[in-house]
């Protein structure tokens, strides 16, 4: 007998039907020469720290630290032993002569097999199988195409070094700063560095001093001039640091003067479609498109792949297809129902069948992961949600855009002198829409330019010509502060490890050198909010006090993302067999025995008290506490009853009070906490009502005598 071991009893169901394993047991499936059974995600974890050694049982002590085993071991989960008792017997079973491996074809369904066959002592050869779909063409090849285990040793090299070496980081440093600070401070890998960023850009904002930028605009008949600062002219720029400068400008030009085109350049450019999806780039997407969260996307990505079959593989990095798949492409655009225009959807076919071929953004087997990118099957997709259906349609278009042509704009920009000083006029005009006709683009649609400002079109300019200035108008701009992170932009942050890169292929770059995976990432950041490390704001994260308290307290080591990044760039190099994982663990270990001592040793740290007010000693402060900004020794807390925070130290004399509610708008935890930070000033807050029922926007800010007072902008 054959045992295939899936991931899933529903992938184990779809194995089954194909290879004809009709009568259903108890925890498999059972064929005249196939047995398909499964594990119920981690039939084996690793264990406990006092299972590895006796000595870690018990209170959490100084003396235990650090935790290093000399040896590792996984136990089964007792939540799921009766199917691994199941699993195990089947695989040591006399009749089993082979093996097939059907875990979900990625590093952690490596992990799983690995695990659940070592824990059973089995010693039967093993066979990989490996598919990028769950369709029943996909699983008949992918039988007629086993692999030899062997080919993924180095891929589950890279899994047993991750989930050892995180073992190794969460257990000790979340033992060493509970024990310390004596309230559980839990401490992982990546998710820290992924809360620092967080708090980071939190800081970035509360601590935003607000400035101004200044442009000359000249109006002229049909469209509009610009002032050039010629600070650095090899970079020409609209913005003027100071106001007198364009003021200066401004009055040397004369109430008649007019304006001499000088020179006009025209340019197309050229916008290839997208690249197809990668996990990381369809939650990117969702998430700005339909707000939903990273672990929402993945969670409709898996059941589209696992329950409908109409998606390939979600879990995979890559954005690239093979060559050896070009072929069946054109087959698999006639079977999608697109929701868009059949002639649109003609053009694509026609393209895919004679050309033009689909170019290295597309098609690259140097950068293939262990899956492709995600792609659309031949599968009906008729019996989907109305979230399931979003999903889908993103990656249906997006592979339909890949065959569409490029979309083609004329740039024009023209040289323009007004009494002596330099001026300048961009505009834009789509000439052809190419792939953007799936997004409603059409001829003539208004570009933006890099400061998000519509482009308009420009009238035909000549050298030469001389148009009369209609006014000048001296524009004030102001700098905001940046935003904080949503699903889409902290995963954007996590892949480049906080590094701010918008291009494509720069973030190809980065690929391996991040925070985490494109598998892990949404179950970093659901892990945050569980943690109350932080909290959802609408689309927007905040950090808690509790998770701002914590950064302040650890070490870059821990919290910086681009140290972190560096360990995964080395299990990249471990899965791709180009690193010793050997080494990465003795690194750890040295660290941990560097480390663990100086957190242990290190005081818990307290804001020291204002002279003549009561001491930080006389209070205890609470994990992520807000501190008092009058007294500096109590904590802003909630009134349990009424819509009020005040301080805990009111007994002692401190009257800091601020009320729930200001203007008809109540006022976030983040936005208290901005208020009682040194800055005693929230970021700009729309919504507040006046009393004359008037709506308007404004900051709040602490005065001197600690009252919250307006601020316009």
């Amino acid at each position: 007998m054959r045992v295939i071991l899936a991931e899933k009893p529903s992938v184990a169901r779809d194995i089954a039907r194909v290879l004809g394993c009709n009568r259903r047991e108890e925890g498999f499936f059972q064929g005249e020469r196939d047995i398909v059974t499964y594990a119920i995600g981690h039939l084996v974890n690793l264990p406990m720290p006092e299972t590895l050694n006796p000595a870690w049982a018990g209170a959490w002590t100084a003396q235990k630290l650090p935790m290093i085993p000399a040896t590792w071991q996984y136990v089964a989960n007792p939540k799921t032993a009766d199917q691994f008792a199941i699993v195990k017997r089947l695989l040591n079973a006399r009749e089993t002569t082979e093996v097939v491996n059907a875990a979900d074809a990625g590093r952690e369904g490596e992990a799983i097999f690995r695990r659940i066959y070592a824990l059973a002592g089995c010693q039967k050869p093993v066979s990989r199988f490996w598919a990028s779909s769950l369709t029943e063409e996909a699983i008949r090849d992918a039988f007629a195409r086993l692999r030899p285990s062997r080919d993924f040793d180095s891929l589950a090299d890279s899994a047993q070094t991750r989930a050892e070496i995180d073992w190794l980081w969460g257990m000790n440093y979340t033992r060493a700063y509970t024990i310390t600070n004596g309230v559980l401070c839990t401490v992982g890998r990546v998710q820290t560095p992924t809360l620092a960023l967080i708090v980071r850009r939190e800081e970035q904002i509360t601590g935003f001093v607000k400035t101004f930028f200044y442009q000359l605009h000249a109006h002229l008949p049909g469209f509009l001039a610009k002032a050039l600062n010629l600070l650095d002219p090899a970079k020409p720029i609209f913005d003027f640091e100071t106001r007198p400068e364009v003021e200066a400008i401004q009055k040397a030009i004369p109430p008649d003067a007019d304006a001499l085109i000088e020179s006009v350049t025209k340019k197309e450019k050229k916008d290839h479609p997208p690249q197809l999806y990668n996990l990381g780039e369809l939650q990117k997407h969702a998430n700005k498109r339909f707000g939903y969260t990273a672990a929402r996307t993945l969670e409709l990505a898996q059941s589209l792949y696992e329950n409908h079959k109409v998606l390939t593989y979600p879990r995979t990095s890559s954005r690239h297809i093979g060559t050896d798949m070009v072929a069946g492409l054109p087959t698999t655009l006639r079977a999608i129902q697109f929701q868009a225009d059949p002639q649109i959807v003609a053009t694509a076919i026609q393209r895919a069948e004679h050309g033009p071929p689909l170019g290295k953004n597309y098609v690259d087997d140097a950068k293939l992961s262990d899956h492709h990118a995600i792609l659309p099957t031949r599968a009906s997709a008729a019996r989907l949600s109305g979230e399931e259906r979003n999903v889908y349609n993103l990656v249906a278009t997006r592979f339909l855009s890949i065959f569409l042509p490029d979309k083609r704009t004329e740039e024009t920009r023209a040289l323009i002198d007004i009494s002596g000083q330099k001026f300048a006029a961009n505009g834009s005009r789509v000439v052809d829409p190419g792939w953007t006709v799936v997004q409603g683009g059409k001829p003539g649609d208004t570009e933006r330019g890099e400061d998000g400002e519509p482009v308009g079109t420009l009238p035909p300019l000549k050298p030469g010509e001389r148009y009369p200035v209609e006014s000048l108008e001296l524009v004030t701009r102001e700098r905001k502060p940046p935003l904080r992170y949503t699903d889409a932009t902290l995963i954007a942050a996590m892949e480049t490890a906080g590094k701010a890169i918008e291009d494509d292929d720069l973030r190809a770059i980065m690929k391996g050198k991040g925070l985490g995976t494109e598998a892990t990432r949404s179950a970093i950041i659901l892990r945050l909010e569980q943690s109350e490390y932080i909290l959802r704001e609408g689309k927007f994260f905040a950090p808690t006090p509790k998770g701002t308290s914590l950064i302040a307290q650890v070490s870059d080591r821990i919290s910086s993302p681009s140290l972190t990044a560096a360990m995964e760039e080395k299990l990249a190099g471990i899965e791709q067999g180009e690193y010793n994982s050997a080494e990465l663990r003795e690194e750890i270990e040295g660290y941990l025995r560097e480390d663990i001592p100086e957190v242990l040793s290190a005081p818990v740290k307290r804001p020291p008290a204002a002279p003549g007010q009561p001491g930080a000693a006389d209070f205890k402060l609470s994990e992520g506490a807000i501190l008092c900004p009058k007294c500096h020794a109590g904590e802003v807390r909630k009134h349990p009853e009424k819509a009020f925070y005040s301080c805990s130290a009111f007994r002692q004399g401190c009257t800091f009070q601020l009320w729930e509610e200001v203007a008809k708008k109540k006022l976030t935890l983040t936005q208290i906490k901005a208020l009682c930070s040194k800055k005693g000033r929230t970021a700009p807050v729309k919504g507040f009502t006046s009393r004359a029922g008037k709506k308007f926007d404004a900051s709040l800010v602490l005065d001197a005598d600690f009252k919250t007072k307006f601020e316009f902008q």
